[in-house]
């Protein structure tokens, strides 16, 4: 996506919740935006999976404040978008194959 030029056509900040997170991911030119629009199969989960899980055993949270994760709705449903935690979130993320964070 860097190489095509992607995020050099204005990909705008959509769904922004104050103090939750902020999705992005789609292309300012639509055409930029075919490539990508399959969805990605699930990586290797490399964190125990389920609510439970989002919170380690010193009390830090998976979808820490700044970290990135694939936005996803189910099981191989991630694709061109992002999300971006604006702040330390429990409930978010790390808890499913398609959340899993980086950053």
């Amino acid at each position: 996506m860097v190489k095509s030029g992607y995020f050099s056509s204005k990909v705008a900040l959509m769904r922004c919740v104050k103090n939750f997170i902020c999705q992005f991911g789609i292309a300012g030119k639509p055409m930029l935006n075919r490539p990508f629009t399959k969805n990605l199969v699930d990586d290797p989960n490399w964190l125990p999976e389920g609510p439970k899980h989002r919170v380690n055993k010193s009390g830090v949270k998976r979808f820490a404040k700044g970290y990135l994760a694939y936005a996803g709705s189910g099981k191989n449903s991630r694709g061109n978008q992002l999300i971006v935690a604006l702040e330390n979130n429990g409930p978010l993320a790390g808890g499913s194959p398609w959340e899993v964070p980086f950053g």
